[in-house]
């Protein structure tokens, strides 16, 4: 079995190289395909295998940055196989009792007016239960990457391979607030329709059966939010999973806000992540 963790990924050009304010959105929220592939590179800099579900268009870039590297990438029309899908959240979106759930504030931001960004989001499990089944991850943990991730060098933190003896009787998430009890459900679903930042979703780790116990209950929330006329990202949804089964699910706390903390504090044998990671628990440091 292979001991280094396998990644996998995702990206679909959405048009969020439009998202300015020439058509009506914050400038903050634009990235154009190139800035993505300029994160991807930087990611694609570990030698772990990595597997990218993308459109067939972009599928010989993803292999030219990853050359001489093990790399799968499968392709699919994300409108053609979700149309229903994407119908339906929009719907949602554009729904008077939808919005009457949201801060006027929070309605800015793209999980509530873009489908497409809402859908990718909450596919992750999705695609990961999906290279499980096709019998392409042989490693022992299995981790989800946003193709966006790593924005900076630092980021990676050096890391040519990377692995971390995470307890495999999890599914891993990565928290950057503290204080919340999970099993609260009143209050971790304040934080959902409030947009409160909890945990991210740009990394999560487990084990093959974990990921598929993960990717069932998964599908089950979503279910049940969109027939009660509620969507979110991918980070509501997964807090959501966590309040349902915390016994499946551990928080690791990565210090305030600290969103691109994972590689520098969970690599294996690094003592200087060991005690980093101790000191943010005792609240030594942020």
């Amino acid at each position: 079995m292979n001991k280094s963790i396998t990644l996998i990924t995702a990206f679909f050009d959405i048009g969020r190289g439009n998202w300015n304010a020439k058509s009506g959105r914050s400038d903050r929220l634009e990235r154009t395909a190139e800035t993505y592939f300029n994160y991807f590179n930087k990611l694609s800099g570990i030698d772990n295998k990595i597997i990218v579900f993308t459109s067939p268009d972009l599928k010989e870039q993803i292999l030219k940055i990853r050359e001489g590297k093990p790399t799968h990438v499968i392709t699919l029309d994300l409108h053609h196989k979700f149309k229903y899908t994407i119908n339906k959240i929009s719907a949602i979106q554009h729904s008077d009792s939808f919005k009457k759930l949201i801060k006027p504030e929070q309605l800015k931001n793209p999980e509530y007016w873009s489908a497409e960004y809402v859908l990718i989001n909450n596919l992750k499990p999705y695609f990961v239960n999906t290279a499980i089944n096709l019998g392409l991850a042989d490693s022992e943990l299995i981790s989800w990457v946003d193709f966006g991730y790593v924005r900076k060098d630092k980021v990676l933190y050096g890391i040519k391979e990377w692995n971390h003896p995470f307890d495999k009787n999890y599914v891993h998430l990565f928290s950057i607030q503290d204080g919340l009890n999970l099993e609260d459900e009143q209050s971790v679903m304040d934080k959902v329709i409030n947009n409160e930042t909890y945990i991210i979703g740009g990394v999560i780790v487990a084990a093959k059966d974990k990921w598929i116990e993960f990717y069932k209950l998964v599908t089950q929330i979503q279910k049940k939010l969109l027939l009660s006329g509620i969507i979110d990202d991918d980070q509501g949804i997964f807090l959501i999973c966590a309040s349902k089964h915390p016994d499946l699910f551990k928080l690791n706390y990565l210090g305030y806000m600290k969103w691109f903390s994972v590689f520098k504090l969970f690599h294996q044998k690094s003592k200087a992540n060991y005690f980093t990671r101790l000191a943010i628990l005792l609240r030594i440091i942020k």
